[in-house]
C-alpha cells in the first residue's frame, strides 16, 4: 500500500510539473501572439499611411497630367495662329 501511494505522488508530482510546463508554454506563447498582434497593428497603420500618401501622389499626378493636357491645348493652338500668319504674310 505504501508502494502504491509512492507511485499515487509521484504521479501527481509528475503530472503537476507537466501541468506547469504547459501553463508556462501557453503564457509565452500569448505573449509572442500579443507582440504579434502589436505588430500586425503597426503594419496595417504603416500601409494605411502608405495608401493615403499613395492617393494624395495619385491626385497630384492627374492634376499634372491635366494641367499638361491644358498646355498641350494651348501650343496647338498657338501653333495654329502661328500657321495662319505665315501663311497670310506669303
Amino acid at each position: 500500500m505504501l508502494v502504491s501511494l509512492m507511485l499515487f505522488a509521484s504521479g501527481c508530482s509528475q503530472n503537476t510539473s507537466e501541468d506547469e510546463n504547459r501553463v508556462e508554454n501557453l503564457s509565452e506563447n500569448l505573449s509572442e501572439k500579443r507582440e504579434n498582434l502589436s505588430n500586425l497593428s503597426e503594419n496595417i497603420t504603416e500601409k494605411r499611411e502608405n495608401l493615403s500618401n499613395l492617393s494624395e501622389n495619385i491626385t497630384e499626378k492627374r492634376e499634372n497630367l491635366s494641367n499638361l493636357s491644358e498646355n498641350l491645348s494651348e501650343k496647338r493652338e498657338n501653333l495654329s495662329d502661328v500657321r495662319e500668319n505665315l501663311t497670310d504674310r506669303i
